[in-house]
């Protein structure tokens, strides 16, 4: 009935809030933002958009896909399995139920907070700050036993992944322009993030069954996280040619 009740939710609010959003700004009479009036606009440069194709074949495609992978990885492992990890921990289902939803309550303030650092720093520096702070978190997470040593976890952990998310979509804007965005944003995600969150918590899940226990699993967590900095910090603007 919950899922019943969220669905109709926002199935009304997104459909309905959706009919007030305009492409482009003449059809709200305005004009594009830093316009003026009487002043002949120069043509926006193309050279640097790129096509799916084109993208491909940049070392920065695929360095952005790794991030990704890596990003996905940790995020629906923890997602997937923190709560069972806390309930063999002896911590009661509902706080272990709290713990999950303070990831989420922590996430919109990491995208808040990061994602206005973003705008001032770049997403390349959100993404270095976000993978030190989810393999700092994950590597206490593997000794960690008690309560309020989860909350700290979670607290730390929250706050990167939302700004991680903030910053997926202008990041690759940034690297490959906006003619095909959509595209490019999608197959990266696809080859990335989607077939991280699938895999870490299949791995996860078998580690428990073989060893009856999630250290192992989460050290390979903040072991991606390390893999992730440093792809991160191996990525650098692309030039079309």
């Amino acid at each position: 009935m919950s899922y019943v009740i969220v669905g109709g939710i926002v199935l009304v609010v997104v459909v309905l809030a959706a009919q007030f959003l305009r492409r482009d700004p003449t059809q709200a009479k305005q004009r594009p933002y830093g316009e003026n009036e009487g002043e002949k606009q120069e043509p926006v440069s193309e050279t640097h958009f790129f096509s799916l194709r084109e993208a491909v074949r940049t070392r920065q495609f695929w360095l952005t896909s790794g991030m990704f992978f890596c990003f996905g990885f940790c995020f629906y492992t923890i997602m997937t399995h923190i709560v069972l990890h806390a309930i063999g921990l002896g911590i009661s289902s509902t706080s272990a139920a709290n713990i999950l939803a303070t990831i989420g309550g922590l996430s919109i303030v990491g995208r808040i907070v990061l994602g206005s650092a973003a705008d001032r720093f770049g997403n390349r520096q959100v993404f270095i700050i976000g993978f030190i702070l989810m393999a700092a978190a994950l590597f206490w997470l593997v000794p960690a036993k008690e309560l309020w040593a989860l909350y700290l976890f979670v607290v730390v952990f929250g706050f990167a992944i939302g700004g991680c998310a903030t910053s997926e979509s202008p990041l690759v804007a940034g690297l490959f322009g906006l003619r095909s965005h959509g595209l490019i944003l999608g197959v990266i995600n696809l080859l990335g993030f989607i077939f991280g969150a699938a895999a870490g918590p299949l791995i996860g899940g078998y580690i428990f069954d073989i060893a009856s226990s999630y250290q192992l699993a989460f050290i390979i967590c903040a072991a991606m996280s390390v893999v992730g900095l440093m792809l991160t910090v191996l990525l650098s603007p692309v030039e079309k040619r």
